[in-house]
C-alpha cells in the first residue's frame, strides 16, 4: 500500500514538472497589430460545441441584404 502511494506521488510530481516545462518552453511572441494577435489566438483556441451551435443559430437569424453590391444599386432603375 505504501509503495502504491509513493508511486502515485511520484507520478503526480512528474506530471506537474512536465506541465511546468511546457509552460517555460512557450516563447513570447510579439504581434504588429491587434488583428494579428486575434488571428493567432483563433488558431490556438478551440470553440466549444455549444457556443458554436448558438452562434450559427444567431447568424442564420440575420436577414440577408437585398442587393449584394453598391454598383448594382447605383445602376438599378428603382
Amino acid at each position: 500500500m505504501n509503495n502504491d502511494s509513493s508511486r502515485l506521488r511520484h507520478t503526480q510530481k512528474s506530471e506537474a514538472t512536465s506541465e511546468h516545462e511546457q509552460q517555460v518552453k512557450t516563447e513570447a511572441k510579439e504581434f504588429s497589430s491587434a488583428e494579428e494577435l486575434l488571428r493567432h489566438d483563433l488558431a490556438q483556441t478551440e470553440v466549444p460545441l455549444g457556443v458554436a451551435v448558438k452562434l450559427n443559430k444567431s447568424i442564420s437569424a440575420i436577414p440577408q441584404p437585398k442587393s449584394s453590391s453598391w454598383l448594382s444599386r447605383f445602376f438599378s432603375r428603382e
